[in-house]
């Protein structure tokens, strides 16, 4: 695995964890069982940049190899 690939899956990782604390601290912060429209934002960010990531970098792969053995059955 590449460095850079490994940057990119640890920086989703660290925001997809982000994203879920904050739904827990939204809880668990005076006041008990409310969550502010800020943390929902946050969160929601935080969760579509991870999903963005593994969604794109998937995708593109898969794509990619579809590519390359197409063009090893036209050889």
């Amino acid at each position: 695995m590449k460095t850079r690939d490994i940057i990119v899956w640890v920086a989703a990782i660290i925001a997809f964890l982000t994203g879920i604390g904050l739904c827990i601290a939204g809880f668990i912060v005076p006041p008990t069982g409310a969550i502010s429209g800020s943390v929902l934002t946050a969160t929601g960010e935080f969760l579509t940049f991870f999903g963005s990531v593994f969604g794109i970098g998937e995708f593109t792969k898969v794509k990619i190899e579809e590519i390359k053995n197409t063009k090893s059955k036209d050889e």
